[in-house]
């Protein structure tokens, strides 16, 4: 399997708004996290032996670390605890780096989510460092744990079957939390189960796979931060039911929660039995469980499944409409164009948002929020602007088209360069050839 893209597949803090204190007291959020730590997350798993560092909104703390990252200095009073003046460059969102060489939790402290705007409490804040902390032990105890998120650049066009049968599946593994009885919960997980091998015996293996493996690491990551904030266990992001492959993505997330929820109650030596066998999956485990139990539930009405096709169908529509607009508008963007042709030398991919891309045809990708790639000699930062990339069977780009630039850029021909730094856009791009025309560079790399 490719090695893991680097992606913002968290909540990023790129956008937060300047803050004249801090979000919330550090302290007071870790002395939660090492409250929670007592509660049953998953063997071995502990909290006090993995590093975090929090950026409160003005300055950024290390804790757990053992040895002082670069840049830090020990804070006086509190043993153990480094401080950084200021946000730390590593320290960006709710993810995983790498500090004073240990892979260490990060967590940029928010009162509300920034795609639900849900509030946050001290508790909450809490548990989406745990969350973090649980993606550093799953990297050191079982290393082969990773999905491969550039499958999602090339992840099969939706269609309305298979959104409607996606939502039959989750909604029928939400039943199966919600079940009273453990014969309705094994019933209705059976249900899930059955949509779902109708929807993945549509696509490649491959994706199939993909999501086995997200909801192993991002559901279970996310298993354990519901049970840190005590939240409901029937809450789920509305993006689940978006078009792939934002939708896919989020998926993930909340079915492998589910999942894990379900073998609590189905199959409740189930974490020790994936310790032991690291190889399997949730749904592999869950198929087993679920099928020591012969009751039978009456399932989904004729009415619902109606109801299911036509809501699929009517959002299915909205959204060709939504995107063949989207994509007239950014070519109609007045300004500059920027097409940039890598074939030769491709562009490797450093960070995209999954959850805002839109698949095209013959491998092109429509970027929404972010996107930055480099090679050997160029790099680019694109944010808050969209862009159009091609990819080859490597993730590599090899050819992308940005519309709209109001800053004209700064060339140097005779040493083949071209760099623009404007609010949204960052380019320095070593080219072999340019051509330019009205309005618009063409460069070959």
């Amino acid at each position: 399997m490719l090695a893991l893209l680097l992606l913002a597949n968290h909540e990023i803090g790129m956008d937060r708004e300047k803050t004249e204190r801090p979000v919330a007291d550090v302290f007071e959020v870790m002395d939660k996290v090492a409250e929670l730590s007592v509660l049953p997350f998953w063997p071995g798993f502990d909290t006090k032996k993995i590093p975090v560092a929090v950026f409160d909104g003005l300055n950024t703390y290390c804790f757990n670390a053992g040895e002082k990252p670069d840049g830090f200095s020990p804070l006086p009073k509190k043993k153990g605890v480094f401080f950084f003046a200021g946000q730390h460059a590593n320290v960006r969102g709710n993810s995983v780096t790498r500090l004073a060489d240990h892979w260490t939790a990060t967590s940029v402290l928010s009162d509300h989510s920034r795609r639900s705007k849900e509030k946050y409490s001290i508790r909450d804040m809490a548990g989406i460092i745990i969350h973090e902390q649980f993606h550093i032990f799953q990297r050191s105890q079982h290393p082969d744990w990773r999905q491969n998120d550039g499958l999602l650049l090339f992840y099969p066009a939706e269609t309305n079957e298979t959104l409607m049968l996606r939502r039959i599946e989750k909604e029928a593994f939400k039943r199966a939390v919600g079940a009273t009885s453990k014969d309705h919960t094994a019933g209705w997980a059976k249900e899930a189960l059955r949509y779902r091998e109708q929807r993945l015996r549509k696509l490649e293996t491959v994706f199939g796979l993909y999501e086995k493996e997200l909801q192993r690491t991002e559901g279970l990551s996310d298993y354990i931060e519901k049970i840190a904030r005590a939240t409901a266990p029937l809450s789920a992001s509305s993006i689940t039911n978006l078009i792939a492959p934002a939708g896919i993505r989020d998926l993930g997330y909340v079915e492998g929660r589910w999942i894990a929820m379900i073998l609590d109650r189905l199959e409740p030596d189930w974490k020790l039995a994936l310790e032991n066998d690291d190889t399997r999956y949730l749904e592999d485990i869950l198929i087993a469980a679920a099928g020591k139990f012969s009751a039978v539930i009456d399932g989904f009405t004729e009415k619902e499944a109606l109801e299911f096709k036509s809501a699929a169908e009517a959002d299915f529509r909205a959204w060709e409409c939504a995107k063949n607009q989207q994509l007239e508008k950014f070519q109609q963007q007045p300004g500059l164009k920027v097409e940039i042709v890598s074939t030769a030398n491709p562009l490797r991919i450093r960070i995209f948002e999954p959850l805002e891309i839109e698949t095209l045809p013959g491998r092109g990708v429509y970027h929404k929020k972010i996107f930055s790639a480099h090679n050997d000699g160029s790099s680019l930062k694109i944010l808050d602007q969209p862009c159009i990339t091609y990819f080859d069977d490597s993730f590599r780009v090899v050819k992308l088209i940005l519309n709209g630039l109001a800053a004209d850029p700064e060339i140097d021909e005779k040493g083949n360069t071209l760099s623009l730094t404007s609010e949204n856009v960052t380019l320095q791009i070593h080219y072999a050839k340019i051509v330019r025309g009205q309005n618009c560079i063409l460069l070959e790399l």
